[in-house]
Formats: structure tokens, sequence, C-alpha cells
């Protein structure tokens, strides 16, 4: 089956790619610059041109799409909000037209709102799962949920099968030393949750996603199901949110403050790369 990649050249993508070739599928890659690696078949392109999109997915089976500015503040506001809401749209529409009826979208758990939200925001309980309300204030935050709804509107109207995954910080550090040295300071990661997500495992929940018997569009949260400190989240919570009541009770004691359970539930998901692997305690 062939499967288009949006955003494949970069570090996300580039894993997403192995994992679906590792699976025996067969991919185009579509970036504005060139797979580092040299990976073909790839297409320069712009996902703003909506020729290139149609054209690419002629005779596919599914897409993901992955481009996007991912975070604020690496261009304009306007910029981060107009680019990433337009291409979601874009790729969905192209993909829709050209009869692709599966689709897998990069969302972020920057939806809720907390992530990169004012100071002082208290979440209504942790861990956070899908049914928490959504209040992005910033425009990477609200690109991320406009995309979703985006996501609503193409399954309802035309049948195809979309999963958005709300993704925390993904961990491209094969080592772990970048989340090492995270654990000297939780306040950093405060907003996060202490959350993460090693890439081989994000790209192996959107392989599952593609294979997935759904319909309609869904939404799951993607992370790894310990946090990345070893202090114990109660504690963290204590330290960081001393005001919030209602913690939902977990087998773990460095708990994620998101839950990922409904996709472990309906995707398969079960992360397999984590910090306690690699980091001596």
């Amino acid at each position: 089956m062939k499967i288009v990649v949006t955003g494949g050249s970069g570090g996300l993508g580039r894993q997403v790619i192995a994992e679906l070739g590792a699976h025996g599928y067969q991919v185009l890659n579509l970036d504005r610059v060139p797979h580092p690696g040299g990976f073909q078949p790839s297409w320069t392109v712009d996902l703003a041109n909506s020729g290139a999109l149609h054209e690419a997915c002629a005779n596919a089976g599914g897409i993901i799409h992955l481009a996007a500015y991912i975070a604020p503040g690496l261009t304009s506001d306007c910029m981060t909000f107009n680019s990433n809401a337009t291409l979601t749209y874009n790729v969905l529409k192209a993909a829709s037209d050209m009869g692709v009826r599966r689709a897998v979208i990069a969302s972020s758990i920057s939806a809720y709102g907390f992530l990169y939200g004012p100071p002082g925001w208290t979440p209504d309980y942790l861990p956070i799962d899908e049914t928490h309300p959504c209040r992005p204030v910033d425009p990477y935050g609200l690109s991320k949920l406009v995309g979703e709804t985006i996501a609503d509107s193409f399954a309802r109207r035309d049948a195809m099968t979309i999963v958005s995954f709300r993704f925390p910080g993904v961990n491209y550090d094969a080592s772990y030393q970048r989340i090492k040295t995270f654990m000297s300071d939780p306040a950093h990661r405060r907003t996060g949750f202490w959350s993460y997500l090693d890439v081989r495992d994000a790209a192996a929940a959107c392989r599952l996603a593609l294979e997935a018997k759904l319909s309609g569009h869904h939404v799951f949260n993607a992370a790894a199901p310990a946090s990345n400190m070893r202090e114990p989240t109660a504690d963290l919570i204590a330290r960081f949110y001393p005001e919030l009541r209602d913690i939902r009770r977990n087998e773990r004691t460095n708990w994620s403050g998101i839950d990922s359970s409904k996709a472990a539930r309906e995707l398969g998901f079960r992360p397999q790369f984590s910090w306690e692997q690699h980091l001596a305690g």
C-alpha cells in the first residue's frame, strides 16, 4: 500500500518512513526540504500548492500529516497559526478529493492549553485524558485544536477515517541524555505534566492508526506511561500544582501526566522505549 507522509524529512517523519518501510509499505515523502538520508521517492514541495498534493495522493491508501511549525516562536504567531491550519485543510482536502479514506494527523498536547499557556494555569485533573477541556490561547495550540476540528469536518462529510494524535514532547535522543538534563529542573517541564514519547514509539503509533479498525475521527493521547522524572508524580504535583485536588489513581509512582490508556485500548499502543532502559538510577 502506498502511504504519503508529509514532513517526512523531519525527525519524526524520518522515523515514520522507516517504520512504514519495515512493515512493507511503499512511502512517498513530501517536504519543503530534501530528506537528509536521501530517501526516495521524495518530492520537494510547498504544501500550500494543492496541485502537488492532489498528484501525490493519487492511488494512495493513506496519508500521515506531520508537516507543521512544531512550536510557537519559530516564526510569527500569524504564520504559525495560518500555516498549520491551512496545511491540515489542504492535506485532508486533497486526500478526500483523491479518494484517500484514511489519514493520521500529528496534533499536540498543546491543544489542552497548558503547554504554552499563561503561567499558573491548573488542569482540572491529572493525568489528563482526551475528555479534558481544551483551552489553548497560544497560536500553536490553537492551530492544533483547529486542525482537529478540520478533521472532524472531513470525517463527517466524506466518511474518512482520521486519527489525530496529541503528542507530548518527542524524544529524539536514543541515549536519553537530553531527558537526563530535564531531571535537575522539573519546573521546566511542568506545563507538559512531565510527559514525553520516544520518536520510535510515536512512529509506531502512526502505523497502528493506519491499521486500526476505526471509522470517523478519533483523538488519542500518545505518551510514555512514565514521566520524564525520577521523582514521584504526586510529589511534583504537590510542589507545582498544590491547589489540584482531583488526582486520578495510577499504578506507577512516576506516572505521566498525560493518560494514553484510550490509545492502548483502541489501537494496541504500548510504548517500547523509555529513559529507564538507559539511565542508571
